[in-house]
């Protein structure tokens, strides 16, 4: 149990957080400022937490209250800068660390002291633009190969993978009823699909739902030797993620006529787990509490 909210004193110096600022990020910059480590400084609201990242991801209104006390602010503030709130669907979706950044806003926030703040949007693996600026989103990862460049073989798909990012944060805000949801259909996108007509000469070991929809990216996956994307591991390059993106966003266009289609072109277990995703009813997001 979480002790009586009265417990958690005010800390005399705030730091102000910077828009869109990662929970963990502020919590970090608390703790160098007063020169203890992170976990220290989220123990003075939480005793019981055993990781920073619990700040970001396991985060219920009763402990939100705690960290709001400490940081003199509000509970929906505190919840509003974590990513506990999201359904479960998304859990992937969300990386442990920053992945991308904005560099115009990481610019803006190096200029106003806070060179090491992390935005939330930069760990958010469905994100292709900054949510405060409105910029492009850049990789921070090494070794990406010809797809480090800021363009992508799938340029002419941006309009479609803006609606795709726009249906993803929708959802994630609001439950959609009646439908399947854009999260759901991201997951359908990567199943494994048996390739029609079948070539015994073909170089793509792993054909997936989203090569049929968006052409050529099994192949720019095969040809670049990068990893193949699963609903294990949904979080692609951003040069990649631009067809993902399209390819929800087309699917969430054409509707139940497509998405029948597409079923067809899986067997097996893959058939099967197609199908239960497909018949899945829209989730209402459930935090994970750390109450």
């Amino acid at each position: 149990m979480i002790r009586d909210l009265g417990d958690t004193k005010p800390l005399p110096v705030i730091l102000k957080p910077v828009p869109d600022e990662l929970l963990s990020s502020w919590i970090t910059r608390h703790a160098d400022f007063y020169g203890v480590s992170p976990l220290i400084m989220f123990r003075h609201a939480i005793p019981e937490a055993t990781s920073l990242r619990q700040s970001d991801t396991k985060l219920g209104p009763t402990a939100a209250g705690h960290v709001a006390r400490l940081f003199r602010t509000q509970s929906s503030a505190i919840l509003a800068m974590a990513t506990s709130g999201f359904p479960k669907s998304a859990a992937r979706l969300v990386a442990p660390r920053a992945i991308q950044r904005c560099t115009a806003c990481a610019e803006q926030n190096r200029w106003q002291g806070a060179a090491t703040a992390v935005q939330r949007s930069w760990i958010e693996g469905w994100r292709i633009t900054c949510p405060v600026c409105r910029q492009r989103q850049h990789d921070k990862r090494e070794g990406i190969s010809a797809l480090a460049s800021p363009s992508s073989p799938f340029e002419d798909l941006w309009e479609d993978a803006l609606d795709g990012e726009r249906l993803i944060g929708q959802s994630l805000r609001e439950a959609s009823a009646g439908r399947i949801s854009p999260i759901d259909i991201a997951r359908l996108l990567l199943i494994r699909r048996c390739p029609k007509p079948f070539r015994h000469d073909a170089l793509i070991d792993h054909s997936t739902i989203l090569g049929a929809v968006v052409q050529g990216f099994d192949e720019l996956v095969a040809e670049q030797g990068l990893p193949r994307p699963t609903i294990a591991r949904p979080i692609l390059p951003i040069a990649l993620r631009i067809a993902l993106l399209a390819g929800i966003s087309i699917v969430h266009r054409e509707g139940p006529a497509l998405v029948s289609e597409l079923k067809r072109q899986t067997l097996g277990a893959h058939y099967t787990r197609f199908a239960a995703i497909g018949a899945g009813s829209s989730r209402t997001p459930q935090p994970l509490q750390l109450n």
